[in-house]
């Protein structure tokens, strides 16, 4: 399997929405939140966002403090931090300001449901002036409904939704180094549920059954009964004669 961001539905809309946050024109809201369910691809898109836009990408804990939680972003600027949390978002917002990088937040979740966190994301937000992106699961806009600091400020949502067929044909192209046959991928994508993880998970067992059978591609009768996700991977379907073109397992 290879690695590469595929430019998928959702990758797409992503990065329509940053390039908006981006060119806003001065005093507009610079918020924009990223959410869907686990399994969609939100964090890795966003690391890529962050990789392209050079931006400052921190992860909220579920333990993270006011404090905590702006000495991880200091640390992502490479500022040493003040000993009041007071002195540590002046750093933040003068750092930010003056170089203009976006601030993205994963596992945002976190932050909504803590109102000193949201109001010390919103002093950042106004002060410094710089697009400022959370990223979280599906419940994320139901809680921000409620920290009125932060819904009034946000310009750009994104929801990260299931792949489709056409997303996936995309995936597999680019990932994998055997090619897969149409009903074999129409039938991964439905047993994912259009889960992009489990596609990838899928598409590499794939791979790899295809690899164990000396073959450069793979339909769904070549994949037999087996699981896309777990367990092992069962004997190939018998040939004309009855026999097995050969037996093979993950382990």
């Amino acid at each position: 399997m290879k690695y590469a961001i595929v430019q998928t539905e959702n990758i797409l809309r992503l990065h329509e929405a940053s390039t908006a946050l981006l060119e806003r024109h001065a005093g507009m809201p610079g918020m924009g939140v990223v959410h869907g369910d686990t399994g969609q691809g939100k964090s890795t898109a966003c690391a890529w966002l962050n990789n392209k836009v050079h931006g400052v990408y921190v992860r909220a804990r579920a333990l993270s403090t006011p404090s905590s939680f702006l000495g991880s972003i200091l640390a992502e600027l490479d500022v040493e931090p003040s000993r009041s949390c007071a002195g540590m978002v002046d750093q933040i917002v003068e750092r930010l300001a003056l170089s203009g990088r976006p601030l993205l937040i994963d596992e945002a979740d976190y932050v909504a449901e803590k109102i000193r966190l949201t109001e010390t994301l919103r002093d950042i937000h106004d002060l410094s002036t710089v697009p400022v992106v959370l990223i979280g699961m599906g419940e994320l806009t139901r809680k921000l409904d409620r920290r009125r600091q932060l819904s009034g400020r946000l310009a750009q949502s994104v929801e990260f939704g299931a792949i489709d067929t056409d997303d996936a044909r995309a995936v597999a192209d680019q990932l994998c180094e055997v090619a897969v046959a149409d009903d074999l991928l129409a039938d991964l994508v439905d047993k994912a549920g259009g889960e992009i993880r489990r596609v990838v998970v899928g598409l590499g067992r794939i791979e790899q059954r295809a690899r164990q059978l000396g073959q450069t591609e793979l339909d769904k009768r070549g994949w037999g009964k087996a699981s896309y996700f777990e367990g092992r991977v069962a004997a190939a379907p018998a040939d004309a004669n009855g026999a097995n073109s050969r037996v093979s397992r993950i382990r």
